[in-house]
């Protein structure tokens, strides 16, 4: 990679070298995620700029930003940050990384308007994603965001006091413990749980199975609905009448979660495609 020296031949070199491991568009995604990372440009200047020779240690970083894609490393990895719904978030391997999947959930329960100083519980919150976009978009929220692990608590906690967004962060394990006794009188949970069974780990991209932590994305075989059970049983507990619950879901689940739901008392439960067109969430009320 010693012809490394302007900006399109970083675009060029990084075509190539990743050719066959992601789709194209990836790769233009990825190539313009870490040139306006590096080199603080706008989108547009990327262009209007690529024959500017860069400097040395530019160059360098990039020489070592490319060999580690090339062991699909998430970019996110290495510039350390990603946006979500408008927001630059830190990220690390302590947390998954942000999916749109899960944008469309918060834009779901932001359509349906929650009101001022909505109460909202998110459930296993990892980078904090859900919980700082519910926080930046609603009007004087109390909102509380959960985790069991520290790690994940901790980038949380940064992402909140970077944004200067206000919620309250609590080390919980949704599988073990009671809910937390500050979160009640609740208007809307929302969790987005792990629920990939462990016998479609080697059909993930190696970007993604081995660099996203295991505990937020894998459930036994044998109990898919390990987390969903958990919340539908707990959440009872918590919500105000009318209060509403907001599932990320697994595209093969959706009707045993439904029933799920259903058997646990829950009324007008809705199940939303993505934009993919797959079942990717699902809403229910408490009566």
């Amino acid at each position: 990679m010693s012809n490394l020296r302007t900006i399109q031949s970083i675009r060029e070199s990084i075509k190539k070298e990743l050719a066959g491991l992601y789709p194209e568009r990836e790769i233009e995604a990825i190539s313009g995620v870490i040139c306006l990372y590096r080199l603080d440009l706008k989108r547009h200047e990327i262009g209007l700029r690529k024959h500017e020779i860069l400097m040395p240690p530019d160059r360098e970083w990039f020489i070592q930003a490319i060999s580690k894609l090339k062991q699909q490393i998430p970019v996110q990895h290495i510039t350390g940050e990603t946006f979500f719904y408008d927001l630059r978030l830190n990220v690390s391997p302590a947390a998954l990384i942000p999916r749109p999947e899960t944008e469309e959930l918060v834009k779901w329960i932001l359509d349906d308007e929650p009101g001022h100083g909505t109460r909202i519980w998110d459930i296993g919150c990892g980078t904090g994603c859900i919980a700082l976009a519910l926080a930046a978009n609603l009007p004087s929220p109390k909102i509380f965001a959960s985790d069991l692990e520290d790690g994940a608590l901790a980038l949380a906690w940064e992402n909140a006091r970077n944004l200067r967004l206000e919620v309250e962060f609590l080390k919980h394990d949704i599988l073990n413990e009671p809910p937390p006794l500050a979160v009640s009188n609740l208007d809307i949970i929302v969790s987005n749980p792990p629920y990939i069974p462990m016998r479609e780990k080697e059909a993930l991209d190696s970007n993604v199975r081995d660099h996203d932590p295991a505990e937020a994305l894998f459930v036994p075989d044998d109990d898919p609905l390990l987390y969903y059970r958990h919340i539908a049983k707990c959440d009872m507990r918590n919500f105000e009448k009318g209060g509403k619950l907001y599932l990320e879901i697994h595209a093969n689940f959706a009707e045993p979660i439904l029933q799920l739901l259903e058997d646990q008392g829950y009324t007008d439960i809705i199940i939303k495609k993505d934009i993919h067109g797959k079942d990717r969430m699902v809403r229910a009320q408490k009566p």
